[in-house]
Protein backbone atom coordinates (compact mmCIF):
# COMPACT_ATOMS: atom_id res chain seq x y z
CA UNK A 1 0.00 0.00 0.00
CA UNK A 2 1.50 3.46 -0.76
CA UNK A 3 1.79 5.82 1.71
CA UNK A 4 0.91 9.78 1.19
CA UNK A 5 4.79 10.64 1.20
CA UNK A 6 5.22 8.61 -1.90
CA UNK A 7 2.51 9.88 -4.42
CA UNK A 8 4.95 12.30 -6.51
CA UNK A 9 3.64 16.12 -5.94
CA UNK A 10 2.53 17.60 -9.22
CA UNK A 11 1.89 21.92 -9.59
CA UNK A 12 -1.22 21.76 -11.51
CA UNK A 13 -1.95 25.70 -10.98
CA UNK A 14 0.72 28.51 -11.28
CA UNK A 15 0.15 31.16 -8.75
CA UNK A 16 1.22 34.58 -9.78
CA UNK A 17 3.86 36.40 -7.47
CA UNK A 18 2.74 38.10 -4.66
CA UNK A 19 -0.81 36.81 -5.49
CA UNK A 20 -1.71 35.99 -1.75
CA UNK A 21 -0.10 39.30 -0.91
CA UNK A 22 -2.21 41.45 -2.65
CA UNK A 23 -5.55 39.38 -2.14
CA UNK A 24 -6.65 40.98 0.77
CA UNK A 25 -6.75 44.52 -0.95
CA UNK A 26 -8.00 43.01 -3.52
CA UNK A 27 -11.25 41.84 -1.42
CA UNK A 28 -11.11 44.41 0.44
CA UNK A 29 -11.60 47.12 -2.37
CA UNK A 30 -14.93 44.61 -3.77
CA UNK A 31 -16.29 44.76 -0.75
CA UNK A 32 -16.21 48.65 0.01
CA UNK A 33 -17.47 49.16 -3.81
CA UNK A 34 -21.21 50.00 -4.35
CA UNK A 35 -22.83 48.28 -6.45
CA UNK A 36 -23.47 49.86 -9.73
CA UNK A 37 -25.33 47.81 -11.85
CA UNK A 38 -27.84 46.18 -9.15
CA UNK A 39 -28.75 49.13 -7.40
CA UNK A 40 -31.81 49.97 -9.10
CA UNK A 41 -33.30 46.64 -8.63
CA UNK A 42 -32.80 47.23 -4.89
CA UNK A 43 -34.64 50.55 -4.91
CA UNK A 44 -36.94 48.73 -7.10
CA UNK A 45 -37.97 45.56 -5.08
CA UNK A 46 -37.68 48.04 -2.17
CA UNK A 47 -40.04 50.32 -3.10
CA UNK A 48 -42.08 47.18 -4.95
CA UNK A 49 -42.28 45.68 -1.13
CA UNK A 50 -43.79 49.26 0.47
CA UNK A 51 -46.33 49.72 -2.73
CA UNK A 52 -47.57 46.05 -2.65
CA UNK A 53 -49.87 46.32 0.65
CA UNK A 54 -50.89 49.80 -1.01
CA UNK A 55 -51.67 48.62 -4.26
CA UNK A 56 -54.03 45.59 -2.50
CA UNK A 57 -55.46 47.63 -0.14
CA UNK A 58 -56.73 49.97 -2.94
CA UNK A 59 -57.44 46.98 -4.76
CA UNK A 60 -59.93 45.72 -1.91
CA UNK A 61 -61.14 49.37 -1.12
CA UNK A 62 -62.41 49.32 -5.22
CA UNK A 63 -63.69 46.35 -5.24
CA UNK A 64 -65.74 47.00 -2.04
CA UNK A 65 -67.20 49.97 -3.35
CA UNK A 66 -68.26 48.88 -6.67
CA UNK A 67 -69.95 45.87 -5.39
CA UNK A 68 -73.28 45.89 -6.55
CA UNK A 69 -75.82 46.61 -3.50
CA UNK A 70 -78.33 43.62 -2.70
CA UNK A 71 -81.16 44.82 -1.03
CA UNK A 72 -83.08 41.80 -0.33
CA UNK A 73 -86.40 42.96 1.23
CA UNK A 74 -89.58 41.83 -0.23
CA UNK A 75 -90.46 44.59 -1.97
CA UNK A 76 -87.67 44.65 -3.69
CA UNK A 77 -87.80 41.14 -4.62
CA UNK A 78 -91.61 41.05 -5.06
CA UNK A 79 -91.22 44.52 -7.78
CA UNK A 80 -88.39 42.37 -9.91
CA UNK A 81 -90.80 39.60 -10.57
CA UNK A 82 -93.14 39.94 -13.47
CA UNK A 83 -96.85 40.63 -12.43
CA UNK A 84 -98.12 37.74 -15.09
CA UNK A 85 -95.85 34.79 -13.33
CA UNK A 86 -97.33 36.44 -9.63
CA UNK A 87 -100.59 35.56 -11.39
CA UNK A 88 -99.67 32.14 -12.28
CA UNK A 89 -97.79 31.72 -9.12
CA UNK A 90 -101.18 32.54 -6.72
CA UNK A 91 -103.13 30.37 -9.33
CA UNK A 92 -101.57 27.17 -9.12
CA UNK A 93 -101.37 27.79 -4.98
CA UNK A 94 -103.60 26.20 -2.46
CA UNK A 95 -103.83 30.25 -0.71
CA UNK A 96 -107.44 31.56 -0.23
CA UNK A 97 -108.10 35.30 -0.58
CA UNK A 98 -108.11 35.31 3.11
CA UNK A 99 -104.84 33.42 3.79
CA UNK A 100 -103.12 36.24 1.89
CA UNK A 101 -104.92 38.95 3.38
CA UNK A 102 -103.70 37.87 6.58
CA UNK A 103 -100.50 38.87 5.81
CA UNK A 104 -100.62 41.97 4.30
CA UNK A 105 -101.40 45.25 6.15
CA UNK A 106 -102.63 47.81 4.04
CA UNK A 107 -103.01 51.45 4.53
CA UNK A 108 -106.42 53.66 3.37
CA UNK A 109 -104.48 54.76 0.26
CA UNK A 110 -103.33 52.07 -0.82
CA UNK A 111 -107.01 50.11 -0.38
CA UNK A 112 -108.41 53.14 -2.81
CA UNK A 113 -105.46 52.67 -5.46
CA UNK A 114 -106.57 48.74 -5.85
CA UNK A 115 -109.90 49.63 -5.80
CA UNK A 116 -109.64 52.17 -8.80
CA UNK A 117 -107.39 50.12 -10.39
CA UNK A 118 -110.01 46.65 -10.03
CA UNK A 119 -113.11 49.30 -10.21
CA UNK A 120 -112.22 51.25 -12.87
CA UNK A 121 -115.08 50.27 -15.54
CA UNK A 122 -117.58 53.18 -14.34
CA UNK A 123 -121.54 53.02 -15.02
CA UNK A 124 -123.91 55.80 -14.60
CA UNK A 125 -127.73 55.06 -14.34
CA UNK A 126 -128.71 55.10 -18.19
CA UNK A 127 -126.26 52.59 -18.86
CA UNK A 128 -127.35 50.12 -16.63
CA UNK A 129 -130.74 50.78 -17.70
CA UNK A 130 -129.80 50.31 -21.44
CA UNK A 131 -127.90 46.77 -20.01
CA UNK A 132 -130.63 45.57 -18.91
CA UNK A 133 -133.23 46.65 -21.38
CA UNK A 134 -130.81 44.39 -23.74
CA UNK A 135 -130.83 41.65 -21.27
CA UNK A 136 -134.49 41.45 -20.42
CA UNK A 137 -136.55 39.57 -23.44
Amino acid sequence: MKKLEDIPKKEIFKVPEGYFEKLPAIIQSRVTQQPTENSWWIRYRYSLRLAMPVLIFLAGVIFWLNRPQNDQNAENILASVQTEDLIAYLNEADLTTEELLEHVELNTEEVNNIEESVYEFQMNDSDIEDLLNEIEP
